[in-house]
């Protein structure tokens, strides 16, 4: 077997997949390929239907071509250093190189998962954690729809933070598969009644406000926009945002506030019969009157 060149490599992982064929992992290239299909197709739908008014879904993309350059790199490196190991060892560096095949075949099932982790909870629900998976999938394709639907990029910030705690996450579970926990993401607030304090009651305000907010943006100001300036969108937008952070400000320095009143001191209660030092009797003017 001949050593793999490292520029053709990185030529091929353009297209996710082709790098991974070029060096003989056929599973591997074919996994790539087909999430890189996946996402094309599913953008394409979800484009040609109105789902969303922009290609949102296509953002993807790069972090599969990443994924895919950078791991094609990795194992070309490896495979080139095992070949002369062979070659150094002459006949019995043929069971290290078998030894080196059937651990990139162990690991094709992490690569797997990581692989589906891109779209957040495709990758739990590979690895069996259905209700988890499927709480990150709405969660993340919920924040993209809204954000496109009420043309709020705010919304978007919450996106890296679903994307990076599910590879991240899944990471930790293939890497640690005994120790997988039963926990799911938003099952145990709903199971032990979690929303009804000050975390129901934030998440309900929220609620409140994405409803206003879509009543606002489709209904009420298409109709205002026939007697006032077009701008009127831009101005509802900057001035929503303006607010929440108006509001989250004010907030966060009355509960600051609140934090910084000392505690109250205990009042200690003098038990009937007893007087400390310095306290007079029951009638003060007793003395006077006699």
């Amino acid at each position: 077997m001949k050593k793999k060149s490292k520029f053709l490599t990185i030529i091929l992982s353009l297209i996710p997949g082709l790098g991974h064929i070029y060096l003989g992992l056929l599973q591997r290239g074919i996994v790539f390929l087909l999430a890189t299909a996946f996402v094309i197709l599913g953008g394409l739908f979800f484009v040609m239907w109105g789902v969303f008014y922009d290609p949102i879904p296509f953002v993807i993309l790069p972090f599969i071509i990443l994924v895919a350059l950078v791991d094609s790199l990795i194992l070309a490196d490896r495979m080139n250093r095992r070949l002369d190991e062979v070659q150094t060892m002459g006949a019995n560096g043929s069971e290290t190189w078998q030894l080196f095949e059937e651990e990139l075949k162990g690991q094709n099932g992490k690569i797997l998962a990581l692989t589906f982790s891109i779209i957040p909870g495709a990758g739990h629900m590979y690895v069996g954690q259905m209700e988890k998976g499927i709480q990150l999938m709405l969660a993340f394709l919920l924040t993209l729809y809204l954000s496109d639907f009420l043309n709020l990029s705010l919304l978007l910030m919450f996106t890296p933070v679903l994307w990076f705690y599910s590879i991240f996450d899944i990471l930790h579970l293939v890497s640690n598969p005994e120790k997988r926990p039963e926990t799911t993401f938003l099952g145990d607030f709903f199971r032990e009644n979690q929303f009804s304090g000050k975390a129901g009651k934030y998440l309900g305000i929220g609620l409140i406000a994405v409803g206003i907010i879509m009543i606002m943006e489709k209904i009420v100001l298409p109709q205002i926009a026939f007697f006032f300036d077009g701008q009127i969108r831009e101005y509802f937008r900057t001035g929503i945002i303006a607010l929440l952070f108006i509001g989250g400000g004010i907030k966060l320095m009355l509960g600051s506030k609140d934090k910084e009143k000392p505690a109250p001191l205990p009042v200690q209660k003098v038990p009937e019969g007893e007087e400390g030092p310095g306290h007079s009797s029951a009638n003060p003017n007793k003395g006077e009157e006699e």
